[in-house]
């Protein structure tokens, strides 16, 4: 243990935190949540002067609602971001022709890489808890409620930092790293929400099949969310957050109940522990600065490692396969 991955890791916070990347940064998610906290709660208190009786549970609970998925909008794109440059820079800067002369493994450099960007990560949303904790003031939101939400959170970006490393150790260059992985996410993110849209218009403006959307990180939030819905008699006017998540989850805007919405974020949460796995193996072997697709030891690690979780996420079939009604 002494040298797994640490010269990377305490290279890359050294990096990381001598600039004032990390300042930015925090700017930008404290910033981004505070603003977006006081717009809701202005929206909110502006229900009162069309004579809608407001308590203080759906004031939580709409707060609850939009900063959740605006934090995870934010983290989507902002996790992959983390790790664009992180192989591609080696090669930019000449430095990875010296680090094939160390004794340093794809295995290393790809592990303390990644560790690297997902604690700066953590440490942005745990500098946006505060903002948080002023739901609880309000109520409405159960403790069950926030783990959901910040579990599907964290693999959000745990599945995005791992993402932008294999398009940088994918094409080795920062610029075409970051055109592909925004494509692929905007592909990600809108597409599934246009077919899903599609489908619904096509076919009367029934719900569409969760499997259109059982991919897309914006429609697992809001499936997480749909348990913390206000009252759906709650609002009137332009703020509508029963329409938001119905469009997100169902790809049908229904201004009504939301009673039998699936959860769909079981499923997403199974698709994304498996993606994690592989496209962490393909990073490894994209990595290696040479014959880069021999087999080692790890791969023969990461297949069984990758046949456990397989088996344990059919063992919990029951458990997932209803988020897309199967």
């Amino acid at each position: 243990m002494k040298g797994f991955a640490m010269p990377i890791l305490f290279k890359e916070f050294a990096v990381q935190m001598r600039g004032s990347r990390v300042a930015i940064l925090l700017a930008i998610y404290v910033g981004f949540s505070t603003i977006m906290a006081r717009l809701l709660y202005g929206a909110l208190i502006s229900q009162l002067d069309r004579g809608v009786p407001l308590l203080s549970a759906q004031i939580g609970q709409v707060l609850f609602i939009g900063l959740s998925l605006g934090l995870q909008l934010l983290t989507i794109f902002l996790a992959p971001a983390l790790t664009l440059n992180a192989i591609s820079s080696e090669y930019e800067r000449g430095t990875a022709l010296v680090l094939q002369t160390t004794p340093i493994t794809p295995l290393q450099l790809v592990s303390g890489k990644l560790v690297a960007a997902l604690s700066l990560l953590i440490l942005l949303l745990l500098a946006v808890a505060p903002v948080f904790s002023i739901i609880f003031l309000f109520g409405g939101v159960s403790l069950n409620d926030v783990g959901r939400m910040g579990g599907l959170l964290l693999l959000s970006a745990f599945t995005g930092c791992i993402f932008g490393l294999c398009c940088s150790a994918a094409t080795r260059q920062t610029y075409s790293a970051t055109l592909l992985c925004y494509a692929l996410l905007v592909c990600l993110v809108g597409g599934t929400l246009l077919a899903a849209n599609i489908w619904s218009l096509l076919n009367a403006m029934q719900a569409a099949p969760a499997y259109y959307v059982v991919a897309n990180p914006l429609s697992a939030m809001a499936a997480a969310l749909v348990p913390a819905r206000p009252p759906t008699d709650a609002f009137v006017g332009g703020l509508r957050p029963l329409v938001l998540l119905s469009l997100l989850t169902r790809g049908a805007i229904e201004a009504g109940t939301l009673e039998g919405t699936l959860p769909l974020h079981r499923a997403t949460a199974a698709l994304y522990g498996a993606a994690s796995l592989l496209l962490f193996w393909l990073t490894l072997h994209l990595a290696a600065p040479y014959r880069r697709w021999r087999l080692t030891k790890v791969d023969a690690a990461f297949c069984c490692l990758l046949l456990g979780y397989l088996v344990l996420v059919y063992g919990a079939r029951e458990w997932w396969l209803v988020g897309i009604a199967i």
